[in-house]
């Protein structure tokens, strides 16, 4: 029984491995909710510990397995959801500041009127 039990582990745990790596490659992972996430965890740790207690090798270690992908899973979506917003959000330059064209100083007339180069325009 307990090959059954290992074969039937097997095939559920591996079944986060795609979506995991679909959700690398895209770099997406909003189609999982939070609470999904923390109620299938906890229900899965609590899988994991049931198996500990009953001395069930496939149970335990098929859902150790499991909780290891959900974990990152849930460690991918913490940094693309929250983390780095927050990065995007601080590199950005405020609405109205200055940006990266306008921080060298040209002289707009020469270049206007066709008398200045703007590759040898003074700084």
């Amino acid at each position: 029984m307990i090959i059954l039990g290992l074969i039937a582990g097997a095939l559920t745990t591996g079944c986060w491995l795609p979506q995991l790596f679909k959700s690398w490659r895209t770099r997406s992972t909003k189609d999982f909710s939070w609470l999904y996430l923390a109620v299938f965890g906890t229900g899965i740790l609590l899988w994991m510990i049931y198996g500990a207690i009953k001395g069930d090798l496939a149970i335990t270690v098929t859902n150790s397995l499991t909780l290891t992908l959900t974990l990152a899973v849930v460690g991918l979506k913490f940094w693309l959801d929250v983390l780095k917003p927050r990065v995007r959000a601080r590199a950005e330059p405020p609405a109205g500041g200055p940006s990266q064209r306008s921080v060298l100083p040209v002289d707009a007339r020469a270049v206007a009127d066709g008398t200045g180069d703007p590759a040898r325009a003074e700084m």
